[in-house]
């Protein structure tokens, strides 16, 4: 079973896809809540208001977990919960606008007893895989085991917030440095990106090389779909 850490808002770009966005995410979490791999989901709820929607839609479900409210985390905020709140389980650190539409399940079983964690390229809404198809190092999700990490994990790397471009090299770089393989199954593991309103507020870039340089493919950081 998988516990899911991530974020839930109510979207505020001062557009009229405002609502539509907030239903993006609301779908994501009832998806989430629906799998039977989900045993609970862990929210950084960005408000009140996002608080008592995120009650209404899931009718106070026990699935549910409050982190904290009115906090923007980073990285370093959601590996600091799951080492103090998560250890010895299968976590999968997530972004909002993700869930889980198809899983292998003896890859989850691998997680039990293998330093191994998964960077998850995504499936768009319409389950096309540009991302997959033309891979750049795009990675939506990770999975692993928090009884591998330790608080080492939380360094200059992951003192990030999630919607900056390029963090993907940080969080797999942080990862490798804990001495785990990361592999990306994301034929076997499916996740879908629920985001056809394209509403967005990217962060600059951060990645460890620089924007556009092919030299990215012969790093460390570049992990390409695979079938394991």
């Amino acid at each position: 079973m998988i516990h899911i850490v991530s974020t839930f808002y109510i979207s505020n770009h001062s557009s009229d896809l405002d609502n539509l966005r907030t239903k993006e995410l609301e779908d994501c979490i009832i998806n989430n809540l629906s799998s039977p791999i989900i045993e609970k989901i862990h929210l950084f709820v960005d408000n009140g208001p996002s608080l008592c929607r995120l009650k209404e839609i899931t009718n106070n479900s026990d699935k549910i977990v409050v982190i904290a409210i009115g906090k923007k985390p980073l990285y370093s905020d959601f590996f600091e919960y799951i080492l103090e709140n998560l250890k010895d389980n299968i976590c999968m650190l997530s972004n909002a606008d993700i869930y889980i539409h198809e899983y292998q399940e003896d890859l989850i079983e691998k997680l039990k007893d293998n330093k191994i964690a998964y960077a998850l390229t995504r499936h768009e809404y319409d389950m096309s895989i540009p991302l997959i198809h033309h891979y750049g190092g795009s990675h939506d999700s990770y999975i692993f085991n928090s009884k591998f990490i330790n608080k080492n994990i939380i360094n200059e790397h992951t003192n990030f917030y999630q919607n900056f471009l390029g963090i993907e090299t940080h969080i797999i770089k942080n990862f490798c440095d804990q001495e785990f393989t990361v592999y990306n199954p994301c034929f076997q593991i499916k996740i879908v990106h629920l985001h056809k309103t394209d509403l967005r507020s990217h962060g600059q870039w951060i990645g460890l090389h620089i924007h556009g340089d092919n030299s990215f493919y012969d790093s460390c950081w570049c992990i390409r779909p695979i079938i394991l």
